[in-house]
């Protein structure tokens, strides 16, 4: 897995040849793991759909071409995203599960899970803010019949991707709000945190949690003076007013404030990483914070930029003309050939 994972990182996105190393490397990984299922009396095909792509950081965007995953493209049955307000923007809804993407079909309001290597099927319908996801599980949501903000009610699908059965689906007054995408966030929804547990979303100025277990919605309350960012866990990214000013908040740790830094930021599917904006009079580039040693990282390509995160820390930044996708673990970007308008993913 290990190889696979560094295979990715040392290609340079340009030859020929990129598919067939690709489909090796995940070939391999395969390999190895449909032993291991077989051995443990489970199904390998399951097994390695799931595995095999969470252990392997890879970009993922839709284009033209079809969905990509790293050096595989994959066609869908529908056209995944819209042109946007510009050329460069597709508007739409992409989330990740780990073992394949959920996304909306913007003129029906049908929602996709599709399947890495699998068949797509529609599994939800009516969502004007389309789906998000959990990148490192296997739970997928979305609002059906909620005309966000403050329009309902509508009812929030929790969705196992893995077993291709609803968990719950509850009532709520107030849906996850529609994004076209601007100030750094591309198109998507306000889907901030989703797992098998939890599920965090913002609608107008309040920031919402439904507890998966109990069904169960309250309002998320901040200190005075400031608004949820992000949540991942107990890692928490507040915005501070007056200045405005991110707030990182880690376990175990003092407070940390980032001046130079715009509110606009998301943490990663880990929860290590916090991808953002340096917004100074030298610099309005993006950067990556590190959650758990407090230290910035200055991306390459110091112009303005959108930001999304893909698998494995896998930092999405749309800048300058080119989409990079950048190792947040390694400090190091890769240009993709993306064929423009693409849409990135949503988180």
């Amino acid at each position: 897995m290990i190889q696979a994972d560094d295979a990715w990182r040392r290609r340079r996105w340009g030859g020929r040849n990129r598919g067939l190393v690709a489909g090796a490397a995940v070939a391999a990984v395969a390999a190895v793991l449909a032993v291991a299922a077989a051995g443990r009396g489970q199904d390998p095909a399951a097994l390695v759909g799931r595995e095999a792509v969470e252990r392997v950081g890879v970009p993922v965007w839709y284009d033209a071409k079809g969905l990509h995953r790293g050096d595989v493209v994959e066609k869908t049955p529908v056209r995944v995203g819209v042109l946007g307000g510009n050329s460069d923007t597709l508007k739409g809804a992409l989330a990740l599960v780990r073992s394949g993407a959920v996304y909306t079909d913007p003129t029906t309001g049908d929602v996709w899970f599709h399947p890495w290597g699998g068949d797509p099927r529609i599994v939800g319908h009516n969502s004007k803010a389309g789906p998000g996801g959990d990148s490192n599980g296997d739970t997928a949501v979305w609002f059906e019949g909620s005309e966000a903000p403050n329009r309902g009610p509508g009812k929030l699908v929790v969705y196992d991707t893995a077993a291709g059965r609803e968990v719950s689906r509850t009532r709520q007054i107030h849906g996850a709000t529609d994004h076209a995408g601007g100030d750094h966030y591309p198109p998507g929804n306000s889907f901030r945190y989703v797992s098998a547990r939890r599920v965090v979303w913002s609608s107008g100025p309040e920031m919402y949690s439904h507890d998966v277990r109990t069904r169960r919605t309250s309002v998320v309350n901040t200190p005075k003076s400031r608004y949820l960012v992000d949540v991942h866990d107990h890692v928490k990214l507040f915005g501070e007013s007056n200045p405005w000013v991110p707030v990182l908040k880690v376990p175990g740790r003092a407070e940390q404030r980032y001046p130079d830094l715009e509110t606009h930021a998301r943490l990663s599917p880990s929860g290590n990483y916090v991808l953002a904006v340096e917004g100074t009079a030298g610099r309005h580039g993006a950067v990556i914070v590190n959650t758990r040693t407090g230290k910035l990282w200055r991306v390459p390509k110091p112009a303005y930029p959108w930001i999304a995160w893909s698998y494995g820390d896998i930092a999405m930044v749309d800048t300058d003309g080119q989409l990079l996708a950048c190792d947040a673990a390694r400090r190091t970007c890769d240009r993709l050939r993306a064929r423009r308008p693409f849409l990135m993913p949503t988180n």
